[in-house]
């Protein structure tokens, strides 16, 4: 048993200072302090005892210190929407919240499985493994009359609890720098613009699936073949356009991966 805890029963709790960067907001205002923590968790364990074979859950997330309504606003959609938890007194135990949530569901779980089918105990390996970081600020303009910089920020979740296929989600998150605010598509697009970005989506997706129209992208790739498209909340500012991402799913099946689109702005 002990030889298990010191190979095995591993875990690794850190929240540390990663960086500090400064942001400018827009011309004469007073610079924006970024300074970035990493709040990170890893447990693997034996599926069964004496096992080889471990279960992994791991999450690393970059958060902003400091009480500014910025770096609450992403504290809150960490806890509420990456990880998922009622916990939201600090950040590591709701993460640990989180992992024996879900241990507690993989282990009678695993263990029938090995018993039924041994023969297959080397695809048992279930996983689950998040990722937040920061990306690029890219400067905010346009027709809202939103001026200033935002922080998108990026989650990516990586998990395998059985059944044919595992699962890749990525997710956007932008905020205003200068107020915190998360926003949505309904900041960026104006109303009067929808139907016309939702035209620029689907020339787009034509031209790069070299599709003559959204009939034939749908019969090529699956596109659409279980939602139409929309003005998705998962988005990415690049400065001179925007990049709307679409999970497996969400409009189309699995094996179609995640739709990715980007149109020019401003619109």
């Amino acid at each position: 048993m002990k030889r298990n805890l010191s190979l095995f029963h591993f875990i690794i709790l850190s929240f540390f200072l990663v960086s500090s960067c400064t942001d400018k907001p827009g011309a004469g205002d007073k610079p924006v302090e970024l300074n970035w923590r990493t709040a990170a968790l890893c447990i693997e364990r034996p599926i069964a005892e004496g096992d080889s074979l471990c279960y992994h859950i791991e999450f690393k997330l970059d958060t902003l210190a400091g009480e500014s309504a910025l770096a609450k606003n992403l504290y809150a959609v960490l806890c509420d929407s990456v990880i998922g938890t009622s916990v939201k007194e600090d950040l590591l135990k709701a993460m640990q919240a989180f992992a024996d949530s879900i241990e507690a569901d993989w282990k009678p779980e695993l263990a029938e499985r090995y018993a039924d089918m041994p023969e297959y105990r080397d695809i048992l390996q279930y996983y689950y493994n998040v990722e937040g970081k920061s990306l690029s600020d890219s400067p905010l303009k346009g027709e809202t009359g939103l001026e200033g910089s935002v922080l998108s920020y990026q989650t990516t979740i990586s998990c395998y609890l059985g059944g044919a296929h595992g699962s890749y989600v990525v997710n956007y998150y932008n905020f205003d720098i200068e107020s915190g605010k998360l926003l949505n598509i309904s900041d960026v697009v104006p109303a009067e613009k929808e139907k016309l970005v939702l035209k620029a989506m689907e020339e787009q997706l034509c031209k790069d699936w070299e599709a003559k129209d959204l009939a034939d992208l749908q019969e090529k790739t699956g596109i659409t073949m279980l939602g139409d498209l929309y003005l998705t909340n998962n988005f990415l500012l690049k400065g001179d356009s925007i990049e709307f991402l679409f999970n497996q799913y969400e409009i189309a099946p699995y094996a179609a991966g995640l739709i990715s689109v980007t149109v020019p702005r401003p619109f």
